[in-house]
């Protein structure tokens, strides 16, 4: 009977120690919190592609002077803009944890997916090749764009490089065109570039003796694009101004 209990008391004095290790076993296997996973989204963003329109050449010489225009490619480029809001710092027990700075804050940051296309205005490059025997000057041209058979109205710093322009004989220079927002222009449609008023000849005092008007049409379409954008998800830090 003696060594019964015994027996009993010794196996439960090794389970009574035995437990603790086991606890603090479960403890160190337990998994770690897992970290917040990204949110994959689908955005479409229409992308322009132009084409020059049957008989209009791209390439033109008139007057000694030869000018060729060359489309832009647009693309779509994904982007994420983060966005901060203030919210409740964390509590310990129902105290706040310590503060890095007093006048730090808690914010919780989220991103903001898009889709945008570039360039985000219709834009042309022009070359221009001076086969004159004379200086060519930009100054005086006007440039007009027309879309859909309306003129529309752009900002002058668009086509600033181009009546900037000074090319000496045999010479030849690259320079862009900026037109209106392509946002603002409905698809299909027909795109008009207009070059008037370009010196093709002066005389020996430098006076104008020729003008000549360049003009090109193109075709206007979009596409519907896709991409998949992995969003980060919100995350939530102090943040200490920087002064």
């Amino acid at each position: 009977m003696f060594a019964r209990h015994f027996l009993l008391a010794s196996i439960c004095l090794t389970l009574s120690l035995s437990c603790p290790a086991l606890k603090a076993q479960n403890k160190k296997e337990k998994k770690p919190k897992e970290a917040p996973q990204p949110t994959i989204v689908t955005l479409t963003a229409a992308v322009p592609s132009l084409a020059a329109v049957a008989g209009s050449d791209q390439s033109q010489s008139k007057g000694g002077l030869r000018i060729t225009t060359e489309t832009e490619t647009y693309v779509a480029n994904a982007s994420e803009t983060p966005m901060n809001r203030n919210v409740p710092p964390p509590t310990f027990l129902g105290v706040m944890v310590a503060m890095p700075s007093p006048d730090a804050q808690y914010v919780e940051t989220t991103y903001q997916p898009a889709l945008t296309v570039s360039p985000d205005h219709l834009t042309f490059n022009i070359h221009i090749s001076n086969e004159m025997s004379h200086v060519f000057r930009g100054s005086g041209i006007v440039v007009q764009f027309n879309v859909a058979g309306k003129l529309v109205t752009v900002d002058p710093s668009g086509y600033g490089d181009l009546v900037n322009v000074i090319i000496p004989p045999r010479g030849e220079q690259q320079v862009a065109i900026v037109g209106p927002d392509i946002s603002s222009i409905s698809s299909p449609c027909t795109i008009g570039l207009f070059l008037y008023d370009v010196v093709t000849n002066t005389d020996q005092a430098g006076n104008v003796t020729d003008k000549q008007n360049f003009e090109w049409y193109f075709s206007y379409q979009t596409q519907a694009v896709e991409k998949e954008l992995s969003v980060p998800a919100p995350t939530r830090q102090w943040i200490v101004p920087q002064h």
